[in-house]
């Protein structure tokens, strides 16, 4: 098992609420210029899941499970900022008002621009929450690191989450990762040139068919 400072990190509370859908208008531009009018960002996503395929949605940046936000009106400000800094993929949440209080779900990402975090939970819990249900996550993970691979940096991951990821020592200083495809960086879009890592997210561009078919990125 890979050796980390887990027990040197701080667990602390940030506490966020069930966001509104956000528009600035009806239209969407599709990347080959037809106006639509499809869901977005925000809200609570009922039908979509992790692990659900991200192609073949009537959407445009639709957001699984639960968007939360600290405040609409100032995203890039102090409390918002540091939620979704602080927030780790794997974190525990947990709903503190309203008919779903109690329920416990899982942060799953940012997403950077609009400055959600977003969290799974149960198709049960998410009948019953309602926009701007208060949500208390408690933040670990910001700061850890891998004890015996000081040159690899690890950012936004809960050590509970890392410890389930089946990643391998395999000597010559050098682990091995798994994951579901390996994306050329010349299809990589929004997020690049990001000053930092600890928040927002990172846009695979699709429109070129024949590279979404070359890379099985609709198979994502």
């Amino acid at each position: 098992m890979l050796r980390t400072n887990k027990d040197k990190l701080v667990m602390i509370s940030i506490q966020g609420r069930v966001s509104y859908p956000v528009r600035k208008g009806p239209y969407r531009i599709t990347y080959d210029g037809k106006p639509v009018v499809v869901p977005g960002v925000g809200g609570i996503t009922y039908n979509i899941k992790v692990g659900d395929c991200a192609f073949g949605w009537e959407a445009d940046h639709v957001e699984p499970g639960v968007s939360t936000v600290v405040n609409e009106e100032k995203r890039d400000k102090g409390p918002n900022c540091a939620y979704n800094i602080l927030a780790c993929m794997g974190n525990q949440a947990r709903v503190v008002s309203g008919e779903a209080k109690g329920a416990l779900g899982v942060v799953t990402g940012h997403h950077g621009g609009i400055e959600h975090v977003l969290i799974d939970f149960a198709q049960e819990t998410l009948e019953k929450l309602c926009i701007e249900d208060k949500i208390l996550v408690k933040a670990y993970g910001q700061g850890l690191k891998l004890l015996d691979y000081p040159d690899i940096k690890v950012f936004n991951l809960d050590p509970s989450l890392l410890e389930k990821m089946n990643i391998k020592e395999i000597g010559d200083s050098t682990i091995n990762v798994p994951v579901t495809c390996e994306i050329p960086a010349k299809l990589m879009g929004s997020g690049l040139g990001s000053d930092n890592v600890a928040s927002g997210d990172y846009d695979i561009t699709t429109a070129d068919k024949k590279m979404v078919k070359k890379y099985k990125l609709d198979q994502l």
